[in-house]
């Protein structure tokens, strides 16, 4: 089961940690972010199968890869899960990764 709760709580505190400085996405990272903020420009909403098809391309590298792996990971399962990713607690954990993914995209590389 993959709680909306904990999905925001995590994309919070990986938010935090990126504005803070504390975390520096890689490039992986970036690349990653980049390929799922373009797919979000187009309008179309985020979908569990393209999260995973992002995943299959992303290179872990360290811990902080893996948390956000695994952030991704817990969403695409939130998204299989339509009338949980349509309740508001839902929607609000999807915004809190896209709010994320966007924050990765556009910073500077590392």
């Amino acid at each position: 089961m993959h709680v909306p709760e904990e999905i925001r709580a995590e994309a919070a505190a990986l938010i935090d940690h990126h504005a803070r400085g504390l975390w520096k996405p890689s490039d992986a990272d970036r690349r990653t972010a980049v390929a799922l903020f373009r797919f979000l420009e187009t309008g179309l909403p985020l979908t569990g199968e393209q999260l995973r098809s992002a995943l299959a391309h992303a290179e872990p590298s360290d811990g902080a890869t893996e948390r956000l792996l695994q952030l991704l990971r817990m969403t695409a399962g939130l998204l299989d899960d339509a009338p949980a990713a349509e309740g508001a607690d839902g929607r609000d954990a999807i915004d809190h990764v896209c709010l994320l993914l966007d924050a990765m995209a556009l910073s500077r590389p590392a």
